[in-house]
C-alpha cells in the first residue's frame, strides 16, 4: 500500500468521490467560428458579477477539522453583511457547525440550514448557480454533471435524488433553466456585461463529441452572455486523475482539473486578475517552468481580448507564491508498488501539490475573502505577497472590508475559498 500523510489522505478521500480525469482536449476545433454579437438573443435573465448586492452566500459543511476551520472563518466573515445559507448532511453535522459557531462568535440567526445528505464541501461546483431575470426574479442553472469529465455514477452528490441544484431548487421554489452539457461554477467566470470567461480544454473535456461552437452556444444560454473569451489550457497545478497519476515527474495534485477561479478572475468589467510566477520560476521545479508558460499565455489572450461592447480589459497579472513553499514532501519506500508504476522508484522523493492561488477569492456585501499564505517560518517574500494582494483589492473595492484567510487546509484537496461558496443575488 501507498503510504500517505493526513492531509494526502483527505484529499485521496475527497478525490475517490469527485475529483476528475487528468485533461484530454476532446471533440475539435477545426469548425469553430464564434457567432456575431448581433446573432445572439436577448436571453432575459443573466449569472450575475459577484460583486452585485447579494441576498446570501452558500456553504456545505465538510465535517473535517482543518477544512472546517477554512469555512467556519468565511461564515464568520460574512454573515454580519449577508445571509449565510449552509448545507450539511444530517442533524449531527448541523449540531456540529452550530458548535463551531459559537466559537467563532457567529450569530446563528443569521445561518440558514438545509439538510442533504449529499452534502459536500465545493457547493460552487455541482450548484444551485443562481440566475436573474431581467425584471428581478431567480432562476436555477441546472448544468449537467458528470464528475468533472469522469462520469456520472459517482455518490457524492446523490445523483439518484437529483442532485444538489435541482434539491434545493425544488426546496427554494425556484424554476430551473437545464442542459445536457456539463460545466461546473468554478469553471465559469462572467463580468457582469455579458462576457463568460472560461478554459477552452477544459470545456471539452467535460463535453466530449461536442464542438467548441456548440458549447460555446450552450454555456451563453444557460448563463445569459453575449460573448466568451477563452483561455486555450488550464495550469498544471489545477489537474488531477482518479487514479492519481503524476501532475508531471514526482508531483502530485489535486485540483479541479481546469477551473478559472484558479486563474483570472473579474473584479468589475472591464478589469480582470491574472495569476503569475516570477520569471525566475523558469529556473525552478518542473511545475514552476509549465504553469509560467500558461500564465503568461492566459494573460496575453486577455490583453488581446475585448468585452461585448468591443472594449479592451484592463489585465493585471498578481503573483502567487511558489508551490514548493507549501507541498508535503515524502520519500518513496522500498517495494512501492503505487510508485513503480509510473516509474518513480524506492528512495526518491515525491510531491503532494495543494491548490495554491490568490484567484480563489469571494466578493459579498461590502466584504471581500482573500487568501493568505504567510505563516511563522515562510520568507517575508510570502507576507508581502499577502500585503500586496490585500492592497490591490482594498484599492479597487474602497469602502469594503478586505478579510484575510489561510485556504491552505481546503487548497490541499483541490480548491479554495471561491469553490467553497456561491453567491445568491438579491431578488
Amino acid at each position: 500500500m501507498k503510504k500517505i500523510t493526513k492531509t494526502m489522505l483527505a484529499a485521496t478521500l475527497l478525490t475517490t468521490l469527485c475529483i476528475p480525469n487528468g485533461l484530454q482536449a476532446q471533440g475539435t476545433l477545426a469548425d469553430y467560428k464564434p457567432m456575431a454579437i448581433s446573432e445572439r438573443s436577448d436571453y432575459g435573465y443573466t449569472y450575475p458579477a459577484e460583486w452585485e448586492k447579494q441576498k446570501s452566500v452558500w456553504l456545505a459543511w465538510s465535517g473535517m477539522k482543518e477544512p472546517n476551520k477554512v469555512s467556519i472563518q468565511i461564515i464568520a466573515a460574512l454573515h454580519k453583511n449577508v445571509r449565510v445559507d449552509l448545507v450539511v448532511k444530517d442533524e449531527a453535522a448541523k449540531q456540529e457547525a452550530l458548535s463551531w459557531m459559537k466559537a467563532y462568535s457567529v450569530d446563528a440567526s443569521k445561518v440558514q440550514f438545509h439538510i442533504y445528505e449529499g452534502a459536500n464541501i465545493f457547493i460552487r461546483d455541482p450548484g444551485p448557480l443562481f440566475l436573474k431575470t431581467t425584471d428581478g426574479k431567480p432562476l436555477i442553472a441546472d448544468f449537467n454533471w458528470n464528475n468533472y469529465g469522469v462520469d456520472t455514477t459517482r455518490a457524492a452528490y446523490s445523483l439518484s435524488r437529483g442532485g444538489v441544484d435541482k434539491v434545493m431548487a425544488k426546496k427554494l421554489g425556484m424554476k430551473t433553466i437545464s442542459s445536457g452539457y456539463v460545466a461546473e461554477g468554478g469553471g465559469l467566470e462572467v463580468n457582469g456585461e455579458g462576457v463568460l470567461l472560461t478554459f477552452k480544454d477544459t470545456a471539452l473535456q467535460r463535453n466530449p463529441g461536442k464542438t467548441l461552437a456548440q458549447i460555446e452556444a450552450e454555456y451563453l444560454r444557460m448563463y445569459g452572455q453575449k460573448k466568451i473569451v477563452w483561455l486555450e489550457r488550464s495550469p498544471l497545478q489545477d489537474r488531477r486523475s482518479p487514479d492519481n497519476k503524476p501532475l508531471i515527474d514526482n508531483y502530485f495534485g489535486g485540483g479541479a482539473n481546469g477551473h478559472i477561479d484558479e486563474v483570472a478572475r473579474f473584479i468589475n468589467p472591464n478589469t480582470v486578475l491574472v495569476a503569475s510566477y516570477p520569471k525566475s520560476s523558469l529556473n525552478g521545479h518542473p511545475l514552476g517552468k509549465a504553469d509560467y508558460s500558461v500564465y503568461e499565455e492566459a494573460a496575453e489572450t486577455l490583453r488581446n481580448a475585448t468585452d461585448a461592447n468591443g472594449k479592451p480589459f484592463t489585465v493585471i497579472q498578481v503573483e502567487n507564491p511558489d508551490l514548493a513553499l507549501f507541498w508535503e514532501k515524502s520519500t518513496v519506500p522500498g517495494n512501492d508498488d503505487y510508485y513503480e508504476q509510473f516509474g518513480i522508484k524506492a528512495g526518491e522523493t515525491v510531491y503532494q501539490v495543494p491548490a495554491v492561488s490568490y484567484m480563489n477569492f469571494l466578493i459579498s456585501n461590502q466584504v471581500v475573502l482573500i487568501p493568505k499564505y504567510w505563516r511563522e517560518g515562510l520568507p517575508q517574500h510570502v507576507k508581502n505577497l499577502d500585503d500586496q494582494f490585500k492592497k490591490l483589492m482594498q484599492n479597487n473595492f474602497p469602502g469594503y472590508k478586505i478579510v484575510q484567510i489561510d485556504p491552505l487546509a481546503v487548497n490541499f484537496w483541490g480548491g479554495g475559498i471561491h469553490c467553497i461558496t456561491q453567491q445568491m443575488p438579491a431578488y
